[in-house]
């Protein structure tokens, strides 16, 4: 068991949480993402992305032309504000989300879309949550309109915070919720860097770059 085993904890399902620091490319350092998807995704079933207000739809755009391209299988865009009520998304094998703000995605994945996605994720979907939208699985997200104040999370990764912003992973208000209980951490995604969480505890770096993962006091005896 590695030292990854031991401290990501995750909600139960037969799904994959692949949390990512940007918008991969094809090629580069997170050229093993598509091998790492093909061995996992239940080609049968659609391909779903939906991007927030604040994504970049280029980037997006351009990352579901290679998918589409990888896979041999056409990919939906859907939007978050507007579009969760549509019938189908949670029948997707892969779900893409893409955005730069946390805190929108937890609202937004609240109720019957928040239940859509969980019930997606207990048949074995893989979810590749991008930037800001893998922030929103943590326990906290840092406001990103008030960054030295914390808002609950959706909560899929127990006593962790996720970050993008190198800043946030040492920001007062971080370090100070880090010290409040023995086993907490914090996980920084590098740009480029992937970080999947699988069904029986697995936890796989599917690109070049490494997440930094600072840990509370509790782990330094473990």
């Amino acid at each position: 068991m590695t030292v990854g085993d031991t401290v990501f904890r995750r909600i139960p399902g037969e799904g994959w949480l692949v949390l990512v620091g940007s918008t991969p490319e094809l090629g580069g350092e997170t050229a093993d993402l598509m091998e790492r998807l093909l061995q996992r995704l239940d080609l049968s079933r659609p391909i779903a992305a939906i991007a927030a207000p604040d994504s970049d739809p280029e980037a997006i755009n351009e990352f579901l032309e290679s998918l589409e391209e990888w896979l041999g299988t056409e990919a939906g865009l859907l939007e978050l504000q507007g579009d969760l009520d549509v019938e189908g998304w949670d029948e997707s094998g892969l779900l893409v989300l893409e955005g730069h703000d946390g805190e929108i995605w937890v609202e937004a994945l609240q109720g019957e879309a928040g239940e859509k996605l969980r019930r997606s994720f207990d048949r074995g979907a893989v979810i590749l949550a991008i930037g800001g939208a893998a922030s929103a699985f943590g326990a906290q997200v840092v406001s990103a309109v008030r960054p030295d104040t914390l808002s609950a999370g959706l909560a899929w990764i127990p006593e962790a915070i996720v970050v993008v912003d190198p800043e946030e992973a040492y920001a007062d208000v971080v370090r100070a919720w880090l010290r409040q209980s023995p086993r907490r951490l914090v996980l920084r995604l590098e740009p480029a860097s992937i970080l999947a969480l699988g069904p029986e505890q697995q936890v796989e770096r599917w690109s070049q770059a490494s997440p930094e993962i600072v840990l509370g006091p509790g782990w330094e005896s473990a």
